[in-house]
This record gives C-alpha cells, sequence and structure tokens, in this order.
C-alpha cells in the first residue's frame, strides 16, 4: 500500500506543480469584489461572519443579497456597527430578512446609502448566525451583489460600480470533551484531514500527512493533534491513509 500510494502521489504532485501559481494562491475575485468571511464554531454556538469590500473604486449606495445555508444556520442579527464605530455600510441602512423573490431566490436583502463616497477596504456589515445543535460540517454564506453605484456629483447620475462576490464558510466543529480518549488506543477522536487548518480538506493536507508519515518533515503541534489520532507522536500509515481516504473519498 505504502509504495503504490508513493508512486500515486508522486505523479499527482508533478501534476500540480505544472499548474504553476494559480494552483497554490487563494482564489479571489479579481477587481472590486464582496466577499464574506470563512469562520469556525461549534454545534449550537453564534458566529460572526464580515461581509467585506475589497479594492474598492468608491461608492455611495449598495445593494445584497445574503443567502446561507438555513438548514443549518439561523440569522439571529445584522450588525451595522461596533460599538460606536459604525461600518463601511454607513448610517442609512435597510436590511429585509424575510426577502423572497422566488423559492430559489431567498436572502436577507441589505440596502445602503451614504452621503459621501466611501473609497476605504473593509467591513461593509456582519451577519450574526446560529449554528444547528446537531450540526457538524461546512454551511455556506454567500452574498450577492444587487448594485453598487457611485455618486460623486450634485446631479442624481449614479456610475454603476462593477463587482464580484465570493462565499464564505461556517465549519461546524464538534470539540472533544478534555480527558476523552484512550490511553494507548488507536485513536482518540475522528480524524477531520483538514491539516493545514484553513478549513477545508485538500491536496496539501494529504502531502503534508505523507510527508510526515515518511518522517520527510515535522508537523506543528496544532497539525499533530488532527492527524496522530492514537497520540503516540508518530504519524503512522493507518492515520496517513485517513487522510487521504477523505481527500479522495475514499
Amino acid at each position: 500500500m505504502k509504495k503504490i500510494t508513493g508512486i500515486f502521489l508522486a505523479v499527482l504532485l508533478v501534476f500540480s506543480m505544472t499548474m504553476s501559481a494559480a494552483a497554490t494562491e487563494p482564489t479571489q475575485p479579481s477587481g472590486c469584489s464582496i466577499l464574506a468571511d470563512s469562520v469556525e464554531g461549534e454545534p449550537g454556538e453564534t458566529v460572526t461572519v464580515p461581509v467585506k469590500i475589497s479594492q474598492n473604486p468608491g461608492f455611495t449606495n449598495f445593494a445584497i443579497v445574503l443567502d446561507y445555508d438555513r438548514e443549518h444556520l439561523t440569522l439571529k442579527s445584522i450588525e451595522t456597527k461596533a460599538e460606536d464605530r459604525v461600518y463601511l455600510c454607513g448610517d442609512t441602512v435597510s436590511v429585509n430578512t424575510q426577502w423572497k423573490k422566488s423559492e430559489e431566490e431567498k436572502g436577507v436583502y441589505f440596502v445602503s446609502a451614504v452621503s459621501e463616497p466611501v473609497k476605504e477596504d473593509g467591513i461593509l456589515f456582519i451577519a450574526v448566525f446560529e449554528i444547528a445543535a446537531d450540526f457538524v460540517g461546512t454551511a455556506s454564506v454567500t452574498p450577492i451583489v444587487q448594485y453598487i453605484r457611485s455618486n460623486e456629483t450634485e446631479t442624481s447620475v449614479f456610475k454603476q460600480v462593477e463587482a464580484a462576490s465570493a462565499g464564505g464558510t461556517v465549519t461546524s466543529v464538534k470539540k472533544e470533551d478534555e480527558g476523552e480518549g484512550s490511553e494507548g488506543g488507536d485513536v482518540s477522536g475522528e480524524i477531520t484531514g483538514d491539516v493545514n487548518g484553513d478549513g477545508i480538506v485538500e491536496y496539501d493536507d494529504v502531502m503534508l500527512a505523507y510527508r510526515a508519515f515518511l518522517q520527510e518533515i515535522t508537523l506543528t503541534p496544532e497539525q499533530m493533534e488532527i492527524v496522530d489520532t492514537n497520540k503516540n507522536s508518530i504519524i503512522e500509515e493507518s492515520e496517513f491513509n485517513a487522510v487521504y481516504d477523505i481527500y479522495f473519498g475514499g
């Protein structure tokens, strides 16, 4: 198994390297973009998801529909300021949490208007969600731009701003209670496969586990906590195979 898997991963590594830097850099829209952050919490916990603007050319008005996984997330509120600091949405906002264009198009409809053009990058507003008590996994949060406009003149003519959207995620992870696990046992908890801790199981996670198994690298304590399920401070073939199977759907 070790030899066959090693050959397969070596071929996969060569293939991935031909994809150049585009394969290693996070995929984000070019130009002005509206994106939801990816956050992590526990089942039943309340989490905050900032919705941000980057490469902002300047706006005075915007309308955004915030779509999300209603089966696993419950919207508690939309926050437009923190204490006395107003987010980039401005003072004049309207939020319709029951917005529905159709059964397929439902979400929170957020409209903002400011008196002076906003040209900063940063948080537009924050969505507060409660994770379902029985949910473990990843739920999506996606901002959908209806329009972004800029009016820097005294006339009523608005200039449309082109903007792309990037969705985020809420990952629900059930924490192990302290003291759980078996001394000297094979497994102290179910392996998640997310070795590098970026919220998804990907090719990099497989390679980290594989190289640690070959003793080519030393994982950080946080990475060892994820992969070394029997807590013997050694990455064994069965532990590497667990990450491998998660990524490849085995």
